[in-house]
């Protein structure tokens, strides 16, 4: 990046990095989930830091980069939610930087700013397990961080023609390919580019082979550290298999598999915000003819819309939060097909516009934009606005530019009054040698009960097997998983449920802790798992029963 782009960008970016820093420590360890998928993702590094070899002795359903490079960030800083915490935080910081650095190709600084301050604020800093510091996967961050990067180099590319532009987005895409398989996708788009600008072969042979660099590295690492080609098959077998397993199918239905349930709630969606969006624009048309040669005017009526609008949307703010954004990728295509042939003449928009859908495409037709679609929303909002900028509203340009501002700093600053108003009750403190994380009072003091069970009933070197997640407890009481750490229904049908009882019966795990509720059909021992808790209830004495929200039962080896 050259230094004039800071020279010339350095308000805005000193204005973020403000807000950053702010953020850091207003959300610092309160985006945790005390059983859901985080546990996981900070666990399985420290075991392979301490010589578990990934997919042989450490199973896992995701890429190998974001483990691995976790495992040596573990390695180097301690195996702590501390360590976690700040690159987390290190690499949200350069999404964010992506973000506005890939808006600023096709917008000035005002409104990539507003896009940025949305996302820090909808997407970024949230005190759910879809973060982008404490995340569901940091397979996930790391590999949508690869992937804004790879955007804003091929952009820079088709604007310049530079080599070094093409081959460092193919490299980003290999990278963002190797941490979830679904980002090897873009990849596809960009070689469609190089198609359309009749690239030259041998170019494109370059690409792809910087493209295959991280994951040939990946593969070669773990080969070296013990992995066998048999072993690997079969991981791969078993990933194919889950990916294709019914029970996925119908996790997704709605996203990109259509569902005309979900389909009619991502048309509610496309309603409420073209209502929204269309009040809004109209009100800023007549702020501006009122106040044509008035700015100071202007300024005033702006600054006291937004306040009403900031009142009115706190109010409402899970309306808000929970209707808008739902279609976008299907309203994104729609677009983009009507104005197809306008389009295709200015290759950086079609570009991002069909970049963005490549990969968020699991929001094709509906996804919790408020939850799991927060990682697709930067993408495909920056392609949606440039595409109504530049192609519906080109002869209205400036008053579409401040409705989108607008409209970007309301959400963002509702999502972070929304998000400020949970933090409220996230002041219990779960302490432990290897980090501190906050809760509600009600989940702190459960959490800690269990916490206090382990370590009063197993030594360091115990082995403690949560079902059917809940590798946090693992982490934070120090005590080592099972290999198999992580059974859903889908998982446990690929594994065999005799296989695992038969695992369990010959390494006997001194401790099983078993989190279910008889009210829920998709908790283990309620509605599947049956076996398992056959053999607990046979082989292990119940030593403790915690009541809230689920059932808690600890048992103890016989």
């Amino acid at each position: 990046m050259k230094i004039d782009f800071f020279r010339k960008e350095y308000k805005p970016l000193v204005i973020l990095f403000i807000l950053f820093l702010i953020n850091i420590f207003l959300f610092k360890y309160k985006m945790v989930d005390l059983y859901i998928d985080f546990g996981k993702e900070i666990y399985l590094p420290k075991a392979i830091e301490q010589g578990g070899v990934l997919y042989k002795d450490v199973l896992a359903v995701f890429g190998p980069f974001a483990y691995l490079y976790n495992a040596v960030l573990v390695k180097l800083f301690g195996a702590t939610i501390k360590t976690y915490y700040i690159w987390g935080c290190i690499n949200a910081f350069f999404i964010m930087f992506g973000i506005y650095i890939l808006s600023r190709e096709f917008f000035a600084k005002l409104l990539s700013f507003a896009i940025t301050f949305f996302v820090l604020y909808f997407c970024c800093f949230n005190p759910d397990v879809m973060n982008f510091v404490t995340p569901y996967s940091y397979g996930m961050v790391y590999g949508l961080c690869a992937v804004i990067y790879a955007a804003v180099f091929f952009v820079k590319y088709l604007k310049s023609d530079k080599n070094i532009y093409l081959y460092s987005s193919a490299f980003l895409c290999g990278l963002a390919a190797v941490n979830k398989y679904e980002f090897v996708l873009p990849f596809f788009v960009i070689l469609l580019f190089l198609f359309i600008k009749h690239t030259n072969i041998f170019k494109i042979l370059k690409a792809l082979a910087c493209f295959v660099i991280m994951p040939i590295l990946c593969i070669c690492f773990l080969f070296l550290q013990g992995l066998s080609v048999s072993e690997f098959i079969n991981y791969l077998d078993i990933w194919f298999r889950f990916a294709n397993s019914a029970d996925m199918k119908a996790y997704y239905t709605g996203t990109f598999y259509f569902s005309f349930r979900y389909f009619l709630i991502a048309l509610k969606s496309f309603v409420f915000s073209f209502i929204l969006l269309t009040l809004v624009y109209w009100l800023n048309r007549g702020i501006a003819s009122f106040c044509k040669n008035n700015q100071n005017k202007a300024a005033v009526l702006y600054a006291c819309l937004f306040v009403i609008c900031f009142a009115l949307g706190f109010s409402c703010s899970q309306v808000l939060i929970n209707c808008v954004f739902y279609s976008i990728a299907m309203v994104l295509f729609l677009l983009t097909v009507i104005k197809i042939k306008d389009v295709n003449k200015n290759l950086p928009v079609l570009f991002i516009s069909i970049f963005a859908l490549a990969t968020g495409l699991k929001s094709f037709f509906f996804v919790m934009i408020n939850q799991y679609g927060r990682y697709f929303l930067p993408l495909l909002i920056i392609a949606l606005i440039v595409l109504l900028k530049d192609f519906y509203f080109k002869n209205t340009k400036e008053i579409f530019v401040k409705t989108a501002v607008f409209f970007l700093f309301l959400m963002g600053t509702v999502a972070f009054g929304a998000n400020i108003r949970l933090l409220h009750y996230l002041d219990t403190e779960i302490s432990t040698p290897y980090g501190t994380v906050y809760k509600d009072e009600v989940s702190a003091k459960v959490f800690n009960t269990i916490l206090d069970t382990v370590n009063k009933t197993t030594r360091p070197d115990d082995t403690v097997v949560v079902l059917q997640e809940g590798l946090l407890i693992n982490f934070l009481s120090g005590r080592k998983a099972d290999k198999y750490n992580y059974l859903i229904p889908s998982l446990l049908k690929l594994y065999g449920e005799n296989n695992v009882v038969n695992h369990f019966q010959e390494v006997r795990p001194e401790l099983f802790i078993i989190i279910t509720s008889p009210d829920d059909k998709t908790l283990i021992c309620n509605g599947w798992g049956y076996q398992i808790c056959g053999f607990v209830r046979k082989n292990y004495r119940l030593v403790q029963t915690i009541n809230a929200d689920k059932l808690i039962l600890i048992f103890k080896k016989i």
